[in-house]
């Protein structure tokens, strides 16, 4: 009996383990981590830490896997400075896809983006394989970031080839910054239910989704909590944002914004694009660290022939020590 239930134990991680998860910084209640703060009373180590929280069908986790935040940051950063994002190395990339990397002022309320990895994140170019190319992305911190000791980071995916599925991590950080605000794309929540946006399989076309990430609504968010704005189109105004589509941030309005695309297709049934938006009264610093820019990037091109995803899973490693 004892030796069929260390067998089936030893099964069961090698299923859960079979997608992605953050390692650093350290994520709510993962238990491949050995440097994290004191789980939270009444809370558990999740061994299903690397399976995505929905689908377009269906949703099983709220935001973040886990809304009960940690007691203490697991990590604190400097505005401005660069940090670098580490994902486990037992990982089933599916092919790579649309990651994004995102703050929260408000208890996870509402996420800004600072950084994306589009088309690409995990393999660095078109891909069908279920190995990853890249673990570990560096991520430059936004100048003007406001100070929280409660801020939520978070890492957002969703995968270019099987299941149409949703993965999120969220980790408690703290902020030493001198900003009182920050501008930049709300993040893009898709196939998490039947409502949400709907990114189909790539088959090849690594533009899938593109025009959803292009339309997310520009924010603001402060160190005081919450954020205002939400109509303004992402490729149609400034901020301080690294990523994927650093030419479309380039110019900032100061004045009247130009009449507003309607996204509420692309958020939902229950939100609309209000008629107007307020632009900031200057640029925030640019703080671009993206891998691919230029307008040009967008365009169509060649793909290699989709085929069907790897089905072998690495063997799992042990818990890391955590930064």
């Amino acid at each position: 009996m004892q030796l069929f239930q260390t067998a089936f134990t030893l099964l069961g991680a090698g299923l859960v383990s079979a997608h992605v998860s953050l390692i650093s910084p350290c994520v709510r209640y993962t238990p491949y981590c050995t440097s994290c703060p004191e789980l939270p009373s009444g809370q558990s180590l999740d061994y299903s830490i690397n399976s995505p929280i929905g689908t377009h069908e269906s949703t099983s986790q709220p935001l973040c896997k886990y809304t009960t935040p940690y007691a203490t940051p697991a990590v604190t950063w400097k505005a401005g400075s660069t940090v670098e994002v580490k994902f486990r190395e037992h990982a089933a990339v599916h092919g790579g896809g649309h990651c994004q990397f995102a703050l929260s002022y408000d208890g996870g309320e509402s996420f800004v983006v600072i950084h994306d990895e589009l088309r690409y994140c995990f393999t660095g170019g078109p891909s069908s394989s279920n190995k990853a190319a890249q673990l570990s992305y560096s991520i430059a911190l936004p100048q003007d970031l406001p100070s929280g000791d409660k801020v939520v980071f978070a890492w957002a995916w969703n995968n270019n080839q099987g299941n149409r599925e949703f993965y999120m991590n969220c980790a408690d950080v703290a902020i030493e910054g001198s900003g009182s605000s920050f501008t930049g794309p709300k993040l893009l929540v898709a196939n998490y239910g039947p409502d949400s946006p709907f990114i189909p399989e790539f088959n090849g076309n690594y533009d899938t989704g593109i025009d959803l990430f292009n339309s997310r609504p520009m924010i603001t968010v402060s160190g005081s909590g919450g954020y205002s704005g939400g109509g303004m189109a992402a490729n149609s105004t400034g901020g301080a944002y690294s990523g994927d589509q650093q030419s479309s941030y380039d110019s900032v309005a100061s004045t009247a914004a130009p009449t507003l695309p309607d996204t509420s297709s692309n958020y939902g049934p229950t939100s609309s694009a209000p008629a107007s938006y307020e632009a900031p009264s200057s640029a925030p610093p640019a703080a671009y660290s993206g891998s691919a820019a230029g307008a040009s990037d967008y365009a169509a091109s060649a793909a290699p022939v989709y085929r069907a995803r790897v089905a072998s899973i690495p063997a799992s490693p042990a818990p890391a020590k955590c930064k």
